[in-house]
């Protein structure tokens, strides 16, 4: 699946490919690419974080491995 560093990596690899565009509806493509790239690292890195969300109604709770 890759880590956070690696897709922080396409994210910023897809900020330039939208720099380097001439067109308009190509830059908004890649500018979202960079955003979901951005999501799927804060993802990633919160998922490192946790071992897993347990959901409680409206609410989730992290559980940690150390609990």
């Amino acid at each position: 699946m890759g880590n956070d560093r690696d897709h922080r990596k396409c994210a910023e690899e897809c900020v330039a490919m939208a720099r380097a565009s001439d067109d308009a509806k190509d830059k908004a493509l890649w500018i979202t690419l960079a955003q979901s790239w951005m999501r799927l690292a804060e993802h990633v890195a919160r998922s490192t974080t946790t071992d897993d969300i347990v959901v409680d109604g409206e609410s989730a709770v992290a559980v940690h491995a150390s609990d």
